[in-house]
């Protein structure tokens, strides 16, 4: 494991998480709006409807960094 003279940014590990669930950049933007409280988790529920990017994936991503924040 790398050591780090800082802890890392909320930035980079948003970054961290979109890349390991292969989402797109440009959720990025996306998932920063709900960990602000801008846009509503409740939007993050699986339509089955096939979906380029998946709003469940996206969930799992955002619970991801919310544990490494300890937001939840």
């Amino acid at each position: 494991m790398e050591e780090r003279l800082f802890p890392i940014s909320r930035e980079e590990l948003i970054l961290k998480y979109i890349d390991r669930y292969a989402l797109p950049n440009y959720i990025k933007s996306r998932i920063e709006a709900i960990l602000d409280g801008s846009v509503s988790r409740e939007s993050l529920r699986c339509c089955s409807s096939g979906c380029d990017v998946c709003a469940e994936t996206i969930y799992n991503c955002l619970v991801s960094i919310e544990k490494e924040l300890n937001v939840i």
